[in-house]
């Protein structure tokens, strides 16, 4: 009789679990960082976890629109500034990198965040930036924005010169390696970004998380590792000639 009961409550047990999707597919914004670092990052999360992975470009204002109702598992990778209209979506930690919201200026022209709260001017931005700057300045945003669906274009509309100022994400350490364009650019604020999941995959949080984690950890040992003399071989076989 105990034998029955112990075997029933394992079934209840491994009945409860709920297996891993065989494949999701998530949202991204077209930016560099994300494309060569983070969509391979969060790739090889899931695949760790046996879960293939496809990713659909959209543009920043319907990511979490889709996810929200439900077209799409998750998003990449999304500033958490942007996710007070949508506290049903899961938060994914660790941070997958410090996003910096930065004001790009025409050369010569003034660059400060005074541009911000000036009515006269005009700076190009898409709405999830727009809708930033709004949680972040609040009253204090006053300059007139154009808006467009296409992040990735911005430094270009600023370069040619179709825009004196717009609204761009680098991340932290984009801006450590120093200049990026033919362009001035003020840092206006920072921000930590996260993978997002649908509400019905909460409970795949905290395994992508561990895995996400664990990636990270390794990457980083990589970057770390002392690179090896390229001549330590030649250096290695005249050694070896000279003993002959």
């Amino acid at each position: 009789m105990l034998g029955c009961i112990v075997l029933a409550n394992l079934t209840l047990v491994h009945g409860a679990e709920r297996p891993r999707p065989l494949h999701m597919t998530f949202s991204y914004v077209n930016h560099p960082v994300i494309i060569d670092e983070l969509i391979p990052l969060v790739r090889q999360a899931y695949a760790s976890l046996g879960v293939a992975t496809s990713y659909v470009e959209q543009p920043s204002d319907r990511n979490l629109k889709a996810i929200s109702q439900g077209l799409l598992d998750g998003d990449v990778v999304f500033s958490e500034l942007l996710l007070k209209d949508y506290e049903d979506l899961v938060i994914v930690a660790p941070p997958l990198v410090e996003s910096v919201f930065v004001l790009l200026c025409q050369q010569k022209l003034p660059c400060n965040s005074d541009t911000i709260k000036d009515p006269t001017k005009l700076l190009v931005a898409t709405d999830a930036s727009h809708h930033g700057l709004n949680s972040w300045f609040g009253e204090a945003l006053k300059v007139e924005i154009y808006h467009i669906n296409n992040l990735a274009i911005i430094p270009q509309l600023v370069t040619e010169k179709r825009f004196e100022y717009g609204i761009y994400i680098f991340s932290a350490q984009q801006l450590a390696t120093g200049k990026q364009g033919d362009f001035n650019f003020a840092e206006l604020f920072r921000t930590n970004s996260f993978h997002i999941l649908h509400p019905k995959y909460a409970y795949l949080k905290d395994d992508v998380s561990k895995a996400i984690k664990q990636i990270m950890a390794y990457n980083k040992n990589l970057e770390n590792m002392p690179a090896k003399p390229a001549n330590d071989a030649i250096t290695n076989n005249n050694d070896e000639h000279s003993r002959h």
